[in-house]
C-alpha cells in the first residue's frame, strides 16, 4: 500500500530543482497571463503531482520566454513551455508548466496572478459539471449562468475543485458543416450498432474541416467565465464527449491534459491523426484517444479519474467495452489497496435516468463493462460516484444490498437544461437494482465537505443566487432515504 502523498519525493524535488532559477531575474511577460491555474495529476509512480500552468496570450519559442513563479517564501520556479502545442493559429497562446509544492502560495512574476495555497488534504471540495453555453444562447458573450455560478463559487471556501467535463458548447455544436456529423460515440442516434467506431469518421479537428477547435471558443465558453475562480484552489478535470478528439478534444489535452514532459510526470497525450475531412477515415478505431484511468491518493480521500468520453450511453456492441471492463478492474485494485474511502469521476454516469416511461436509462456500455468484472460491481471503498453529461441534477440512491455507491449528477452548471423540471423523487429499477432517483431541472454546483478518513460526506448545491436548494448528505442511505433532497424534505 502507498502512503499518503503529503510530502515532495526526492525525484520529484529534483525535477523541481531543474526548474528553478533562484538568483536570476524573472523575464516580464510582455502583456499580462490570460489565466492561472493549478491542477492535481498522477506522477509514473502512482504518487500525486501538482501543476502550476500558466496561459500567455502569445506564441513563446523558449522557455526563458515563460513566467517565473515565486512561492510566498521566495524560492523561485522556472516554468516551461508545455509541450505539443496546437496549431499556431488556430491556438496562438502558449501554455508554461512548472511542477509545484503544496502548502505554498505563489504569484505569477510580473503580473497580478496567483495560484492558491494547495492542500493534499481536501475537505471542502466543489464540483461542476456540462459549463460551457451553446452559440445561440451566449453569441460572444462570456458563458452564462457559467459565470455567475464560478463568481459566486470564487468567494466561497473550498481545497479543490473538480470538474466533470464538457467545457465547450460553442465550438462543439455536432454538426461540422450541414448534415456532416461529428463522431459523438453514438450520442443523438449516429453511429449505429457500433456507436460510430466502425463507420466513417468525421472529426472537427480532420484536415479541411471547415470548424476546428479552437481558443476562441476556449476562451468565452471556460476561461473568460471562470477567471476568478481558476487560480482559488487545485483542480482535477474530467474529459466529456464535447472533449473527444473528434470536437475539442485538441485543446482539452493542451489545457488540462494530466500529462506533461517532467521527468516524473506520466506521458503527454495528444489526439492522433484525425484523417481528412473530404475523404474521411472508415472507421474511428485508430483515431480516438482513450486516456487510462488514474487514482490521486490525497491525505483521507482518494480520487478515480476514468474517462468515460468514448462509451456509449445506448449501446454495449462495440470493442470498447473489454476496455472499459480492464478499467474497472484497476479501479477495483487501486480502491482495495488503500485505506481511504475513494470519489469516482466519470463524465457519463454509470447509472442515470432519462425518463420512467418509458424506462430510458444510461450508460448502458459502462453497465455492462462492470458487470463483466470479476466481482462485478464497484469495490466497497467507492462512497461516491460523480458524473456530469446529463444537463440537470440528479442522484441516485441504491438499496443498501446493491453494493452502490450513491450517484449525483452535476450536469446543470452552465450549459442549457434538458428540462426545467421541479424537484421529484422515484423510485425505479436501474440496471436490475431498485433506486431512488431524485432530480430537479435548475443550475447550479455542488458543494461537498468530506469528513478525513472516513467515507462520510455532506454538502449541497447552490443556485445562481448563492442559495442552496438541494442538500446531500451520505448518512441519509442508511435511513433508505435519497442521498439528496431538496431544502424543505
Amino acid at each position: 500500500m502507498r502512503l499518503p502523498i503529503l510530502l515532495i519525493t526526492t525525484s520529484l524535488l529534483l525535477s523541481c530543482a531543474k526548474q528553478g532559477n533562484n538568483g536570476l531575474k524573472a523575464p516580464q511577460p510582455s502583456t499580462e497571463p490570460l489565466a492561472a491555474y493549478s491542477m492535481l495529476a498522477p506522477s509514473k509512480t502512482g504518487q500525486t503531482l501538482i501543476y502550476g500552468r500558466i496561459i500567455l496570450p502569445q506564441i513563446v519559442t523558449d522557455n526563458d520566454s515563460c513566467p517565473m513563479l515565486q512561492s510566498d517564501d521566495g524560492e523561485l520556479i522556472r516554468t516551461t513551455m508545455r509541450g505539443f502545442r496546437p496549431n499556431e493559429t488556430l491556438f496562438p497562446v502558449t501554455v508554461c508548466e512548472a511542477i509545484i509544492a503544496p502548502n505554498k502560495h505563489y504569484i505569477v512574476k510580473g503580473s497580478t496572478l496567483g495560484l492558491a495555497k494547495t492542500t493534499l488534504a481536501p475537505k471542502h471540495i466543489q464540483v461542476f459539471g456540462d459549463t460551457g453555453c451553446k452559440e445561440k444562447v451566449c453569441n460572444d458573450a462570456p458563458a452564462e449562468p457559467f459565470k455567475t455560478l464560478a463568481d459566486l463559487a470564487s468567494k466561497n471556501s473550498k481545497d479543490l475543485i473538480l470538474h466533470m467535463g464538457d467545457f465547450n458548447y460553442r465550438g462543439t455544436s455536432g454538426s461540422i458543416s450541414g448534415n456532416t456529423y461529428a463522431y459523438d460515440a453514438g450520442d443523438g442516434g449516429y453511429g449505429g450498432a457500433t456507436c460510430g467506431l466502425e463507420t466513417t469518421y468525421y472529426s472537427q479537428n480532420a484536415i479541411n474541416s471547415p470548424r476546428p477547435d479552437s481558443w476562441e471558443n476556449w476562451k468565452v465558453d471556460f476561461f473568460e467565465p471562470a477567471k476568478k475562480l481558476m487560480a482559488t484552489a487545485p483542480w482535477v478535470f474530467a474529459r466529456g464527449n464535447h472533449e473527444l478528439c473528434s470536437r475539442a478534444g485538441v485543446g482539452w489535452f493542451y489545457f488540462f491534459g494530466p500529462g506533461a514532459q517532467f521527468d516524473d510526470s506520466i506521458t503527454q497525450q495528444v489526439c492522433p491523426n484525425q484523417g481528412d475531412y473530404t475523404n474521411p477515415p472508415k472507421t474511428a478505431a485508430s483515431h480516438i484517444a482513450m486516456i487510462k484511468p488514474y487514482g490521486l491518493e490525497l491525505d483521507g480521500l482518494n480520487l478515480w479519474v476514468f474517462d468515460s468520453a468514448n462509451a456509449c450511453d445506448e449501446l454495449a456492441t462495440n470493442d470498447l467495452t473489454a476496455q472499459y471492463t480492464a478499467q474497472f478492474e484497476q479501479l477495483n485494485t487501486f480502491a482495495t489497496n488503500s485505506n481511504n474511502a475513494t470519489w469516482m469521476m466519470t463524465h457519463r454516469p454509470i447509472w442515470g435516468l432519462n425518463s420512467v416511461t418509458p424506462l430510458d436509462t444510461l450508460n448502458k456500455q459502462l453497465q455492462t463493462a462492470l458487470a463483466r468484472t470479476k466481482s462485478g460491481v464497484l469495490p466497497s471503498q467507492v462512497a461516491l460516484s460523480l458524473s456530469g453529461h446529463m444537463h440537470i441534477y440528479q442522484s441516485l440512491t441504491f438499496f443498501p444490498d446493491s453494493a452502490r455507491p450513491p450517484q449525483i449528477v452535476v450536469g446543470n452548471s452552465g450549459v442549457s437544461l434538458s428540462n426545467n423540471s421541479d424537484n421529484e423523487s422515484v423510485s425505479v429499477n436501474i440496471d436490475s437494482q431498485q433506486a431512488i432517483v431524485n432530480t430537479q431541472g435548475k443550475f447550479g454546483y455542488l458543494s461537498l465537505e468530506q469528513t478525513a478518513k472516513t467515507k462520510l460526506w455532506h454538502g449541497g448545491f447552490f443556485d445562481t443566487q448563492g442559495t442552496v436548494f438541494i442538500t446531500c448528505n451520505l448518512d441519509n442511505t442508511n435511513e433508505q432515504r435519497s442521498v439528496c433532497n431538496k431544502v424543505d424534505e
